[in-house]
């Protein structure tokens, strides 16, 4: 069961405008016999929405002991916890979660699309809550970084370091002992073995959201790590 936002399934999965979630490309790698792979992401939540929007526990009821979840959240986070009426209508998310991996809480008096107050937690709270619940239902939780950007600094592709949604995945997973994929820094590598000429096919846009190409090759750095996990090695084609 695939958790993620647009950039694991983007609009609905179909390609739309050209752009392409590498969970749709993940049975690729994996036998269809043995494995069911449901993708469930959705694209435009963060973690705090993809819980609070019950994506998540239409997930969890798919759940069944000896299933594997892989989450993969991060890239909306950053947005504001909440609006105002001066938000343009089609901007408006109210989907932002707090820095981190701790405890802090933000009180939201009225979220501007529920119209309810809300207590907003950080970015590892909510993740923590989706491999808590996902062990208790008795599946094994997977959590990744964030992909890259197609972003250049000083000639290397910018990852999500310590200080940033890559690092507090990794924190989660550590903390809550169930296994890491750093997907942020092997698809930059990647990336940067390709060069920047070559980069450009594997996106749909700018610098976000990824072609078939590079659904496909994200796909594909995934996989392989995937298979070095108990349990899902003897799944592969």
């Amino acid at each position: 069961i695939l958790v993620g936002d647009s950039l694991v399934r983007n609009g609905r999965g179909d390609g739309g405008g050209g752009q392409w979630g590498w969970g749709d490309s993940l049975g690729n790698f994996f036998d269809p016999t043995k494995v069911n792979i449901v993708n469930r992401a959705v694209g435009g939540l963060s973690s705090r929405t993809y819980l609070t929007q019950g994506h998540w526990a239409r997930a969890l009821t798919l759940t069944k002991p000896g299933d594997f979840v892989i989450i993969q959240l991060g890239h909306n986070d950053g947005s504001p916890v909440n609006e105002d009426a001066s938000t343009p209508p089609q901007s408006i998310r109210a989907r932002g979660t707090l820095k981190g991996v701790g405890e802090e809480v933000e009180e939201v008096a009225s979220n501007i699309l529920t119209k309810q107050p809300e207590t907003v937690h950080t970015y590892g709270w909510y993740v923590r809550k989706i491999v808590r619940e996902a062990k208790a239902a008795g599946a094994t939780p997977i959590v990744t970084s964030l992909t890259p950007r197609k972003t250049w600094k000083d000639g290397k592709i910018a990852r999500s370091g310590a200080d940033g949604y890559g690092g507090w995945a990794r924190q989660v997973a550590e903390q809550e002992g169930v296994a890491f994929i750093d997907t942020n820094d092997l698809i930059a590598t990647r990336y940067e073995a390709l060069g920047a000429d070559k980069l450009d096919p594997l996106f749909g846009d700018a610098n976000l959201h990824t072609s078939k190409a590079g659904a496909d090759l994200n796909a594909e750095v995934i996989a392989a790590e995937l298979k070095k996990l108990p349990g899902l090695g003897q799944l592969a084609r």
